[in-house]
């Protein structure tokens, strides 16, 4: 694998503070079974990673981030094409609100392209800092959007298998 610094240098890079772990505790979900980074190269350079959770019942996208040298080149698509074609259950990942923000609403208009749904169900990702407050995000579900009461399945699953919830 490359060098785990280089990874968490573009994780750094491509998503705020709260949206990631500290170094030591985003390494050590290396040592889950059911977490993988998948990396991308260009050029001899880290081009992109996707983080991934293979969880029993779901396929759960935690991080996607492609380098900005090589942003607008589709690598984001190709990448999760590559996730959809790959995984035999439904796949489950996380968003800003597209109102935030304008690149929130770029961000969930991609997304969609490739068939994602995005959900209005109440949802918050739990602090991943100590002393951090929760973050209101938004769950998008591929190839299918869920009921409220599968929803809250969904979200269960993901607090307690990805934040230990």
């Amino acid at each position: 694998m490359q060098d785990f610094n280089t990874i968490y240098e573009l994780m750094e890079n491509a998503f705020p503070p709260e949206e990631y772990r500290s170094y030591a505790e985003q390494k050590a979900l290396l040592e889950r079974e059911d977490y993988h980074i998948h990396i991308y190269e260009k050029q001899d350079k880290l081009a992109a990673f996707c983080a991934i959770y293979n969880l029993q019942e779901l396929t759960f996208i935690e991080h996607i981030a492609v380098n900005e040298d090589f942003r607008g080149q589709g690598m984001g698509s190709k990448i999760m094409k590559e996730v959809i074609t790959s995984s035999d259950k439904p796949i489950i990942l996380e968003v800003e609100p597209p109102e935030r923000e304008e690149n929130a609403a770029r961000r969930v208009r991609f997304y969609e392209k490739l068939g994602f749904h995005l959900h209005d169900f109440p949802y918050e990702q739990p602090p991943l800092r100590q002393g951090e407050a929760p973050l209101p995000l938004q769950l998008m579900s591929y190839p299918y959007a869920y009921e409220a009461e599968a929803f809250e399945r969904v979200k269960d699953t993901i607090l307690q298998s990805v934040y230990g919830i």
